[in-house]
């Protein structure tokens, strides 16, 4: 056998030296990709999620904007059907008030014409009342009834609100 000399020895273990800290190398970089593959892979499951979860998220929003609208146009319906409701009802009562004072103006017209019949100064008011139906001034009425300014724009103001 030949003998290896010291300098082959010493470079024969610096070779081994590297190649041992070489596969140290080569198993510390497996490692290290394993787990960079597994985080890159959590990474992307965490991704998936988010992307998931912002799809449900979106969907919820549009589903809550739809209930919005359709419950804004509802409670705006439920309220123009009560001002309409509303306005009915009180066309009706007033229409109905209106009726009422209607009769107790003809009432009184007629207690005025039969008691314009029994005294005769109460004849003076009939003509007088119906001189403020015509159009009369208050000037003319006067001078026909012997009536006061006063009274004659009583009956002309009696005369105008049984008109309305």
């Amino acid at each position: 056998m030949q003998e290896i000399s010291v300098t082959n020895m010493l470079l024969l273990c610096i070779s081994f030296l590297g190649l041992g800290l070489a596969i140290i190398a080569i198993q510390s970089n497996r490692k290290l990709s394993l787990r960079l593959n597994k985080a890159l892979e959590l990474v992307n499951t965490l991704h998936k999620f988010n992307e998931t979860h912002q799809a449900k998220f979106n969907m919820l929003e549009q589903n809550h904007q739809t209930l919005h609208e359709k419950y804004k146009q509802t409670l705006t319906s439920e309220l123009e059907d009560m001002l309409c409701s509303l306005k009915t009802s009180t066309s009706k009562a007033h229409a109905s008030e209106i009726e009422m004072i209607k009769v107790d103006v003809d009432k009184l017209m007629a207690k005025i014409d039969e008691l314009s019949q029994q005294d005769p100064a109460a004849k003076m008011y009939a003509k007088a009342h119906s001189l403020v139906a015509s159009g009369a001034t208050i000037d003319e009425i006067m001078d026909a009834c012997d009536l006061p300014q006063a009274e004659v724009e009583v009956l002309i103001g009696f005369q105008k609100k049984a008109r309305k």
